[in-house]
């Protein structure tokens, strides 16, 4: 991930011209989803050796098989996977995804940043808006209930939140008439609203704020931008996995509802 901050003196486009008729409005159910699938794994390595932490294996399963079976059963029907890191298996992989999602790869050839891969993820889209999800999140939210709460507030885009007891190693995002307010860093204790890695997010996004090649989106983008963009903060009370650390991928079997059969038997 690119940790660069951009400088403080680039132009922020008005809210009123970021994709608002892409989310505003729109009777029709966003049947698309970018699924980010390029990480590292850094903290993961000394668990997974050379396995990708998106493929990490739950009952024997891939762990992106959890995530695409979630987004089937909420109606998306054609999903974007930015490949990166080992992308050879990932996308042998999502090749074995025994459901009816229509499956395609989009690798990139060096490093884009979280950023940089959800934009190049949002130009396949075909529709109108695009639910983004963190390759390394598991977050079954109701999709339907999400984006008619960012459409009640007329809002460009949307990031799912989730209540928990301690922020402290994910940072804490305030939220203030149902909008991003702002950001804390990580480090501080106690409870708070995460930032749950799931995202509504206009098509046209790329054209209406444009940002480098490489950037961060958490860095780059969220923090100085969602407040001044008008982004809807909205609350969800799901179950929430980040299989970021060994401390917590060994809870992924205690969270993650069985699958119907494993890929190995397909």
């Amino acid at each position: 991930m690119d940790r660069r901050r951009l400088g403080k003196d680039r132009k922020v486009v008005p809210k009123s011209r970021v994709g608002r008729e892409s989310i505003e409005g729109s009777d029709s159910r966003v049947t698309e989803a970018v699924v980010l699938a390029g990480g590292f794994g850094t903290r993961l390595h000394t668990v997974l050796k050379d396995v990708p932490k998106i493929l990490a294996p739950v009952r024997d399963v891939p762990f992106v098989h959890y995530i695409l079976r979630w987004l089937e059963t909420q109606g998306v029907r054609r999903v974007c996977a930015c490949t990166g890191h080992l992308a050879d298996q990932v996308e042998a992989e999502l090749r074995r995804y025994p459901g009816a999602l229509a499956i395609e790869s989009l690798r990139e050839q060096s490093p884009l940043g979280t950023g940089g891969a959800i934009y190049r993820g949002l130009r396949d889209v075909r529709g109108e808006s695009a639910f983004v999800v963190n390759g390394d999140t598991y977050f079954p939210a109701d999709l339907a209930e999400f984006a008619s709460a960012a459409r009640r507030l007329d809002a460009p885009l949307a990031v799912a939140l989730r209540r928990v007891d301690d922020t402290a190693r994910y940072g804490a995002v305030e939220v203030r008439d149902g909008r991003i307010a702002g950001f804390r860093e990580k480090g501080r204790t106690g409870p708070g609203l995460l930032n749950a890695g799931l995202y509504l997010l206009p098509r046209d996004l790329c054209r209406t704020v444009p940002m480098p090649e490489v950037f961060s989106w958490e860095l780059d983008f969220l923090q100085p931008l969602a407040p001044t963009l008008g982004a809807a903060g909205v609350v969800l009370d799901t179950p929430f996995l980040d299989i970021g650390t060994p401390e917590s991928y060994a809870l992924a079997e205690s969270i993650l509802p069985p699958l119907p059969s494993a890929p190995a038997q397909l």
